[in-house]
């Protein structure tokens, strides 16, 4: 168990099912929206899907022109730089635990737990000029992040994708043709993908599966 932003584990035995895990008093004032549980063969498995991914990326690159070569190898860096955990799919928050329909399910494996405190960043991914953390700022929405931000070669000039801390995946009209207003909230990625108008080699596959290693991250 990793809890407030420490780098070293905390080993905890006895926990039978996962309130054992998530109800603990010293956790009472984690935020859970952005608490993440892995699974030790999920995370293998992750692993593996970070490093076909990498691979296919650099395949794309080799075979494309040097602008979106360039625009290929900077995405992936980033992706080659983020630590990924097997996540699973599952509320943590105690309160919905304790109390919701097969939301406390015993624990069979070797499990580990991500939990801290609330983040005060939005992190921007992708192909654009200066990706990274930026300060949250409450009722700012995806396009005024991106605001700043010079498009690489082949990106999405009309849709980004929120990563919300939670796991969940939201397409946001960006352009000024379809803009729509979607906030993220503290701790999001905002991911700006492959265009489908100049990637002919399966660009929903791709940014498919860079989405599904986003959301495997583990909290920073």
């Amino acid at each position: 168990m990793f809890s407030n932003g420490s780098s070293e584990a905390k080993t905890l035995t006895g926990a039978e099912h996962l309130i054992d895990l998530v109800g603990q008093p010293r956790l009472a004032n984690s935020w859970w929206p952005g608490a993440v549980i892995s699974e030790e063969l999920a995370t293998a498995a992750a692993l593996r899907q970070q490093q076909a991914l990498l691979t296919r990326l650099a395949e794309q690159g080799a075979d494309s022109s040097a602008d979106d070569a360039a625009a290929i190898n900077a995405l992936r860096q980033q992706i080659q730089a983020l630590k990924v955990t097997g996540r699973q799919k599952i509320n943590l928050d105690p309160d919905i635990v304790r109390v919701a329909e097969r939301a406390n399910p015993p624990l069979q494996g070797n499990y580990t737990l991500w939990v801290g405190p609330p983040p005060s960043t939005v992190t921007l991914f992708g192909l654009i000029s200066r990706p990274g953390n930026q300060p949250f700022t409450p009722g700012r929405d995806v396009a005024s992040y991106l605001s700043g931000q010079s498009l690489l070669g082949g990106a999405d000039r009309s849709y980004a994708w929120v990563v919300y801390p939670d796991g969940r995946t939201q397409k946001a009209p960006v352009a000024y043709w379809n803009k729509r207003h979607v906030e993220p909230m503290p701790g999001s990625i905002i991911y700006v993908g492959l265009a489908d108008s100049v990637w002919s080699e399966m660009p929903d596959a791709l940014n498919a599966d860079i989405l599904q290693t986003l959301t495997q991250r583990i909290p920073q």
